[in-house]
């Protein structure tokens, strides 16, 4: 996370099929925006309003998602929020509601709401004939693989990436399980097949920006930052339960899963050494304000 010493500036690009629309230093379009992530297998939501755009390609982006919408792929977009001139994804999803032209008295207003990609292939059918293959790549199978067509051999699966920290992560379980060797014959529901194998493997695993995320006990197989008032703290209360609700300014790394610790200045934990981040809301706007509110459970390790 970057070093508030400055005044820093939000930065917001939003990725469409009809171009990129943006505003990185202050001076384009206004943006209102509001992302809630939790770690739970419930989608990511987003709401984003742009204030103005021009009516043509406000209408272009309204046609295309009404076009869009009945197929499985949907409208997808690509938002993301930083500082100083550099947007990082928060979201990549497909838009389930569209407003192009909210009017107010001096405003027009496109507005979309979000939520996470490819939530139709979580219950395809997974096809597959598999002898003798590793519960490794029985999971990489299922997570990577696209949905298809009922009856078409060897597909059907939940169409995501696979990055390299969920892979560490059910490798390292595997070597501790019995289930070395398994056999794949017949049709099965893609989301209860998966559930079953890391159930097994005493992992748990969701879906963030199209990607398979496998944690253990709600933890990311990844280090996470840290956050304190030079950093961008505001506020923070500590719970009864020993979890902690913090304000701050927004940081893109910031994630449901993620461990984080929360310290002053001096580097003095403000409760726990660490938590686990269980829900971050985003929200903000190009005038100036981007802040997040996140709640977090003491501890957590992989």
């Amino acid at each position: 996370m970057a070093t508030f010493d400055q005044f820093l500036i939000p930065a917001v690009k939003l990725d469409t099929a009809q171009g990129t629309i943006a505003n990185l230093d202050g001076s384009g379009l206004r943006f209102e925006w509001t992302i809630t992530r939790d770690n739970t297998p419930n989608p990511d939501q987003a709401e984003v309003a742009i204030y103005n755009l021009a009516p043509v390609l406000a209408g272009e982006i309204a046609e295309a998602w009404i076009t869009a919408w009945p197929e499985l792929s949907g409208y997808r977009v690509t938002f993301g929020i930083g500082w100083q001139r550099i947007a990082k994804t928060v979201i990549v999803g497909d838009v389930w509601d569209l407003i192009p032209d909210e009017r107010t008295p001096t405003d027009r207003i496109l507005r979309l709401k979000i939520g996470d990609g490819n939530t139709a292939n979580r219950d395809s059918v997974f096809t597959a004939t598999y002898k003798a293959i590793t519960v490794v790549a029985a999971v990489e199978l299922i997570a990577t693989l696209q949905a298809a067509a009922p009856g078409t051999p060897n597909g059907g699966g939940l169409g995501l990436g696979f990055p390299e920290s969920s892979r560490a992560l059910v490798s390292e379980a595997a070597k501790s399980t019995a289930m070395k060797k398994i056999d794949i014959a017949g049709a099965y529901n893609a989301r209860e097949l998966m559930d079953e194998f890391m159930d097994t493997l005493g992992l748990e695993w969701r879906v963030t920006n199209e990607q398979f995320i496998a944690l253990r006990g709600g933890v990311i197989n990844r280090p996470g930052p840290i956050v304190k008032p030079s950093t961008g703290l505001i506020a923070y209360t500590t719970r009864n339960d020993k979890g902690i609700d913090f304000t701050a300014l927004a940081d893109p790394e910031i994630e449901p899963g993620i461990q984080v610790q929360v310290l002053d200045d001096d580097d003095r934990p403000f409760g726990a050494v660490v938590y686990r981040v269980d829900r971050v809301t985003f929200s903000g706007n190009t005038d100036g304000e981007s802040t997040m509110a996140v709640s977090a459970s003491k501890g957590g390790g992989v």
